[in-house]
């Protein structure tokens, strides 16, 4: 009884790390780098003025190559949205749409939507680095980047007297990411992205080449809201 116990819990530890180490996990989150460079170039079209929208998608762009070369290590091919579609991942399509016309609202609710998916996107950065850790450093850097987009993207909410709830990260959470003066970032956050070098890095030495209160709304995010 006692063997048969001990290889059921075995066998159950190895199913749970085989989904922890899930690669649809990363293939989201490459697909997720694609839907923030879309729909920043999009607003950037509606808001010019808005700086974040203009230069931020450059660093999505570096994100994107940097998670498709972790994809490429483990084996997992592109992925390839068929149709209409732009993604293979569940509910990015309808998430897309969604923040797109939110965030042709009004600045204000631009910038909160970029305030939204950049604190969705840290969350679920954390968690693969939790799921995936050989490749922990590469998803550090990226999340230290949106650490860097946060708070570009705040700065500019407030300017329009904007505000932003937490959703994912918990009040306190947030406030840590906009007090963190350590962080590496432009010289301007309003330029945050347009350097190309090593924003988002910690002390220089980051392997990623990019970046780094309104709204209430919750389940609007990569996770929820499907």
């Amino acid at each position: 009884m006692k063997t048969t116990l001990s290889i059921l819990l075995s066998a159950f530890a190895f199913v749970s790390s085989v989904r922890a180490a899930d690669p649809a996990d990363l293939v989201r989150l490459y697909e997720e780098e694609i839907l923030a460079h879309d729909l920043y170039v999009a607003l950037g079209k509606a808001y010019p003025d808005i700086m974040p929208f203009r230069n931020i998608p450059q660093s999505e762009a570096r994100h994107r190559e940097a998670l498709g070369e972790v994809l490429r290590k483990e084996g997992v091919g592109l992925p390839k949205a068929r149709g209409k579609k732009r993604f293979v991942s569940p509910g990015l399509d309808a998430i897309y749409r969604k923040w797109l016309k939110e965030g042709r609202q009004s600045e204000q609710d631009a910038c909160r939507v970029g305030v939204r998916l950049e604190e969705h996107d840290i969350a679920d950065l954390r968690a693969a680095q939790k799921r995936h850790p050989k490749h922990k450093a590469v998803l550090a850097e990226l999340e230290a980047a949106s650490n860097n987009h946060l708070r570009a993207f705040h700065r500019n909410l407030t300017r329009f007297d904007g505000r932003y709830d937490a959703e994912v990260l918990g009040k306190a959470g947030l406030r840590a990411i906009l007090d963190d003066e350590s962080a590496g970032s432009c010289g301007s956050e309003d330029e945050c992205g347009s350097c190309g070098g090593g924003c988002g890095r910690r002390g220089g030495n980051g392997k990623v080449k990019g970046n780094g209160n309104g709204g209430r709304g919750k389940g609007n995010g990569y996770r929820g809201g499907r």
